[in-house]
């Protein structure tokens, strides 16, 4: 009986316990549940580097997108207004504020004369400056009381002119120009005929480039045309000190401006803001208009 009984528990050592299958089970369990995961793994791997693809397009199509949105802001200006040297330069000037190029020439299709008029075509960023006030720049350097030249620039070829591209920019210039028709700061009494016309010119034929930029490479040639404008600049445009009831250092800029004008230069409220108007007891005693 003692040798059966050791037999019995020498059995009974060599069987596994219950806690030893159960733990081998689980770690077949976990070893099968690691095998099933690892595809996933793959899957999750294939996935990530798939997205990485689709970042990498999605980013280039944001970097071009700009561009594209860019090249549909830019819009060309058509406007003539005596000899092409003084508008080159004035628009040239405004490059800061969004004008990215300026190409004087020959324009023709104004009406009165087949003669081309000297003009220059103006590039610029829509999302930079408007068409409204880069007009702005035009009606300060424009007599549009004549129909047969500018200032002292006589002739067909130094007519004045305004090409509009669609209904909006129609709207805006007539509007403007009847505002400053009405506020007769181009004189008491004065008609404005500069014509309003549909761009394109009907041609634009550019001038070589050697003579870009006339009036800073040959400012001999225009300092008399430049004397009379400047002249009639600082009429309009310029300021006035003087004394009103008997108090002095009041400045006020472009005084003729009033009434609609203010509508087309609605700036100039803001600058003038609490100079007391040039009516009554009032001493001019200095300035560029004077």
């Amino acid at each position: 009986p003692g040798q059966k009984m050791t037999a019995l528990a020498l059995s009974a050592s060599l069987r596994p316990s219950a806690a030893a299958k159960t733990s081998r089970r689980r770690r077949v369990v976990d070893d099968d549940a690691r095998a099933f995961k690892a595809p996933k793994a793959d899957d999750d791997a294939h996935n990530d580097r798939r997205q990485q693809i689709v970042g990498w397009a999605a980013s280039a199509l944001l970097l071009s997108a700009p561009h594209a949105a860019h090249a549909e802001t830019m819009k060309d200006m058509y406007i003539a207004a005596g000899r092409y040297a003084f508008l080159e330069k004035e628009f040239n000037d405004l490059r800061y504020a969004g004008v990215k190029d300026v190409v004087p020439g020959l324009a023709s299709g104004v009406p009165g004369d087949e003669t081309s008029v000297d003009a220059v075509k103006v590039t610029y960023d829509a999302e930079k400056i408007s068409h409204e006030k880069l007009m702005q720049t035009y009606w300060k350097h424009v007599d549009p009381t004549r129909g047969d030249g500018q200032f002292k620039e006589n002739g067909a070829k130094y007519r004045a002119a305004i090409w509009v591209d669609g209904p909006a920019e129609r709207k805006e210039v007539e509007t403007n120009l009847s505002r400053l028709q009405n506020s007769e700061i181009f004189g008491k009494g004065k008609a404005l005929v500069t014509p309003v016309l549909d761009a394109p010119p009907k041609s634009f034929d550019p001038y070589p480039e050697d003579q870009w930029k006339a009036l800073t490479n040959n400012p001999k040639a225009y300092e008399k045309d430049k004397a009379e404008r400047q002249k009639a600049f600082d009429k309009l445009w310029g300021f006035v000190q003087y004394c009103a009831n008997r108090l002095c250092g009041y400045v006020r800029f472009a005084p003729n401006c009033t009434g609609d004008c203010l509508e087309t230069f609605p700036e100039l409220r803001e600058r003038n803001f609490g100079q007391p108007e040039l009516i009554g007891d009032i001493k001019i005693t200095g300035g560029s208009g004077r």
